[in-house]
């Protein structure tokens, strides 16, 4: 573990030396608060940004809020909406609103035409407008950003590599190679309050141990990969929002 650890400091310090406009995504997922841990360690000034959407569990807004107090991360967040949401208020935190009307029409429109949330009906478009989008705004100014991608967690996940390039942009994924166990047990290292949703457990042995929205978020067992409970029910089930799929420059 100690060697994982080093070596995860070691890309994210051979990252920022090698480029000067870099950031930190932060999901407020388990692995995104070790890979804010680890960069932060590496360079306490490092900028952190992180995509909302209107669908988030209002237990990750409060835990965001939070933790951006805890660990004074100067945290940018990038949401797609009309206006902030009251538990994102304050001067506390800076919050970009980007344009809602596309993701407002299509929603409409395919609600119309399926009678189902956008989410259910097009998750794909759905995390395009909210999740991808958004991402982009995020990065446009940066030359490489840090993320917390683990080839571990899923089916779709096990080809990544340590530094990738697409489009001009570089993606650094610092501890590609940690387990989720290891994901854990530094958390508890370092003495990071996780998630309130990690601690749930249902009375079948289920639990939360992949986190996005809360619609497409659901409860598995250990025996399953950690993706599986993402966008159940879907064509996307287990797989990507595409901010790690997609050209984002």
């Amino acid at each position: 573990m100690n060697e994982k650890v080093e070596h995860a400091k070691k890309i994210v310090e051979k990252a920022i030396k090698e480029h000067k406009r870099i950031g930190v995504a932060c999901s407020f997922g388990k692995d995104s608060m070790v890979v804010v841990h680890l960069a932060r360690q590496v360079d306490p000034s490092i900028e952190i940004f992180s995509i909302m959407t209107r669908y988030k569990p209002n237990e990750t807004f409060e835990y965001l809020r939070e933790m951006n107090r805890e660990m004074n991360l100067g945290l940018k967040v990038y949401l797609v909406a009309d206006s902030i949401p009251e538990v994102l208020q304050g001067n506390d935190l800076n919050v970009e609103l980007l344009p809602p009307e596309e993701f407002n029409r299509v929603s409409t429109e395919s609600k119309a035409r399926t009678g189902k949330e956008i989410y259910e009906a097009s998750p794909d478009e759905c995390c395009r407008l909210l999740k991808v989008d958004p991402t982009k705004a995020a990065v446009k100014d940066l030359d490489a950003w840090i993320c917390g991608l683990r080839n571990t967690e899923g089916r779709t996940r096990k080809n990544y590599r340590e530094i990738e390039e697409k489009g001009g942009l570089i993606k650094v994924n610092p501890i590609l190679e940690f387990t989720e166990q290891d994901v854990l047990q530094y958390l508890k290292d370092n003495n990071i309050k996780l998630h309130p949703w990690y601690s749930k457990e249902f009375p079948d042995g289920r639990r939360y141990r992949s986190l996005g929205c809360g619609p497409c978020t659901n409860p598995i067992f250990d025996s399953q990969l950690e993706r599986d409970g993402r966008w159940q029910n879907t064509s996307k089930c287990g797989g990507e929002c595409g901010i790690h799929t997609q050209q984002l420059k």
